[in-house]
């Protein structure tokens, strides 16, 4: 019995340094709860359910009569309107944000206006950016959380006087090179004729662009400056010719005519007709027509129309 009772003094004072030993070194315990913890508190609180504003539509519209949406000329100043819907925050009460890479914009909100650069390389894209700002939060609370979306829109800018311009140049200067007989390369800056108000005025030109190789060698020519107008929809000053632009140049030919070898000159204005194509977002020319009078020679003259 002593014996025993040695042995289970022993096991008692074994177990209980062996509990005091692991509460000194930090044994298992339960993890408890903290009501007021989580991901709900502090900087890390979720935002309340809120969906993003949607920008429906951005439109660029100049305030010329007819002309194209989404069109500019240098120095222009064209309205831009976005439509917008946010399905917790009254849209005025949306913060917007308008960008462009060149040109300057007034106004605040949904409608501004932009005014493009005086002088630029065109034609050629500006992208306009609409970023809509909606700032949310709990009820009574301050509005902690914000939305941000983007939205673009394409604008076309031109130079069109310089553009139409340059092309009646080129077109009257093509057609006083004796080096140049291919009446199509002559007339590349022409539009197809179901493109043009008077259709017939494309294949009329082409006509007559190869019967002058035929019966005329050019001795000399001057051609001069261009002067442009721009009226989409409306009409050439002389000759009532339709489009949407209109250069005048002036024009002198002096040829040798195959059918009598007889010397004429002419000396008068050409009066080039231009449209505007929104799907093709580029100027083309659509009719030529030769207001002249003859200073040399007698007798009929194949010049163009």
């Amino acid at each position: 019995m002593r014996q025993r009772s040695g042995r289970l003094a022993i096991s008692i004072a074994l177990a209980l340094a062996a509990a005091l030993f692991m509460a000194a070194c930090g044994g298992p315990t339960r993890p408890s709860r903290n009501p007021g913890g989580g991901n709900n508190g502090g900087g890390n609180q979720q935002p309340p359910p809120n969906n993003p504003p949607v920008i429906d539509s951005i439109t660029i519209q100049g305030t010329r009569a007819k002309e194209p949406a989404s069109f500019a000329d240098v120095a222009e100043t064209v309205a831009i309107t976005a439509k917008v819907h946010d399905d917790e925050t009254a849209v005025d009460q949306l913060q917007y944000e308008w960008t462009a890479p060149v040109g300057t914009f007034s106004g605040t909100g949904a409608s501004v206006t932009w005014q493009a650069p005086a002088t630029a390389t065109t034609p050629g894209d500006v992208t306009i950016t609409l970023k809509v700002l909606e700032k949310y939060g709990f009820p009574g609370g301050p509005q902690a959380f914000q939305h941000d979306v983007t939205g673009t829109a394409k604008l076309s800018l031109h130079d069109s006087v310089k553009e139409v311009g340059d092309m009646a140049r080129q077109f009257l200067l093509d057609f006083s090179d004796t080096n140049i007989k291919d009446a199509n390369y002559i007339m590349r800056n022409f539009a197809e004729p179901s493109k043009c108000p008077e259709p017939n005025e494309v294949t009329d030109e082409r006509e007559q662009i190869t019967t002058h190789f035929r019966y005329f060698v050019m001795q000399n020519f001057r051609i001069g400056p261009a002067a442009v107008t721009v009226a989409f929809g409306g009409r050439c000053p002389v000759d009532g010719r339709r489009g949407d632009a209109c250069a005048l140049v002036p024009s002198f030919w002096d040829s040798i005519d195959l059918r009598d070898n007889a010397r004429r000159s002419v000396d008068g204005t050409d009066i080039v007709a231009a449209i505007y194509s929104p799907v093709d977002v580029r100027w083309w020319l659509c009719a030529s027509n030769y207001d002249g009078h003859l200073v040399q020679g007698v007798g009929p003259s194949f010049y163009i129309r």
